[in-house]
């Protein structure tokens, strides 16, 4: 448990800190913080319920970007920001390092696992981030279509 909570914890002043680097405003790094949270927590326990590497990346990736949807409408800001403050938690850097590792070390199979790892990672944040922005551009769509109808 309490390795869990330093996780989130982690993830939370991760996603400040890139928030820092990024120029990120600095009324939003709280919001920045819940977000790599959030993000991190939905990983784990899609991890754990589903014991996929890219399932796990594809709900994480896809409660990131809605999260940065969500604030964006509530702070009129643009969404970018939010998603890759929010996002930052769940790059596979240790897969990628362990994989040039390998590569260097001429372990191929070792690199063919840990590349593999790595692309599943990478292909579910991106897989569930085009699912929640196709979802939101779909929910303004529906909300101009509504609003010309009862004009």
């Amino acid at each position: 448990m309490m390795q869990v909570l330093s996780q989130l914890l982690s993830a939370a002043l991760g996603s400040v800190g890139f928030g820092l680097i990024f120029n990120l405003n600095r009324r939003y790094l709280p919001a920045a913080a819940v977000g790599g949270f959030l993000a991190w927590l939905a990983y784990l326990l899609a991890d754990h319920a589903l014991s996929s590497v890219f399932l796990a990346n594809l709900l994480a990736g896809f409660c990131a970007a809605l999260y940065a949807e969500i604030l964006a409408r509530c702070c009129n800001a643009p969404s970018t920001p939010f998603f890759i403050t929010s996002a930052i938690p769940l790059i596979p850097g240790s897969t990628l390092y362990y994989c040039m590792n390998a590569v260097v070390s001429s372990d191929l199979r070792a690199a063919e696992h840990f590349g593999e790892q790595t692309f599943l990672a990478a292909l579910g944040i991106a897989s569930g981030m085009a699912i929640a922005w196709c979802l939101a551009d779909l929910s303004r769509k529906l909300h101009v279509l509504l609003v010309r109808a009862r004009k």
